[in-house]
């Protein structure tokens, strides 16, 4: 398969590139770097990279950002930061993609288990992640038979230092389980499927 990773130079994404590559024909992804050049913010953007590649196979997304902030601190920009960025970026790259690829096309995207746990300042990323996974179960449906689409889920990675302090508590993964998951998600007949992998909280 040829298969793009938008985020492929993070934390997790570098991880599943290196895992995919053994398997698959990888392109890395990226607003301003890597074999393809995409902005998913960018409506404009991501139907001039579908048309300048519409013989991928598959599309996966460790990108997207979303602020973390106390609730009374959220302004009406972090909201629409979040949303526009790891929410409606990668459905607009689902409902693109959808147009341009062939029958059989595999999206595979990220949340994050704020959709069922919570922490301080995470509001905004419980929504987003909640979101995400509505979308996929609902998007599932439509394309069935076109197109699958399935939602990896991940805890905080180990070795991120940036998260330590706000998941407390929390058990980290690595990231090689973690891209374990977006293998599965890629390889097996599952579409509408949200994976979780995260370890159990500390009590």
């Amino acid at each position: 398969m040829k298969v793009l990773v938008i985020g492929g130079r993070g934390v997790i994404g570098s991880a599943v590139v290196e895992l995919l590559s053994a398997q698959h024909q990888v392109l890395v992804g990226g607003r301003s770097s890597g074999d393809v050049q995409v902005d998913m913010t960018d409506p404009v953007s991501i139907e001039a990279m579908y048309q300048a590649h519409p013989d991928l196979d598959a599309v996966v997304v460790t990108a997207g950002h979303v602020p973390f902030k106390p609730l009374s601190q959220l302004t009406e920009t972090d909201w629409q930061d979040g949303l526009n960025h790891k929410l409606l970026g990668q459905v607009r790259l689902v409902q693109s993609g959808a147009r341009h690829l062939k029958a059989g096309a595999v999206f595979v995207l990220t949340s994050g288990l704020l959709e069922r746990e919570h922490i301080s300042g995470g509001s905004c990323a419980s929504l987003v992640n909640a979101g995400l996974a509505a979308f996929v179960r609902s998007a599932a449906q439509e394309l069935w038979g076109q197109a699958r689409v399935n939602l990896v889920s991940p805890g905080p990675v180990a070795g991120d230092e940036r998260g330590a302090a706000a998941f407390a508590g929390f058990m980290s993964i690595s990231s090689e389980q973690i891209a374990r998951s977006y293998l599965r998600a890629l390889s097996q007949p599952l579409s509408g499927k949200v994976l979780e992998v995260f370890a159990e909280v500390t009590r």
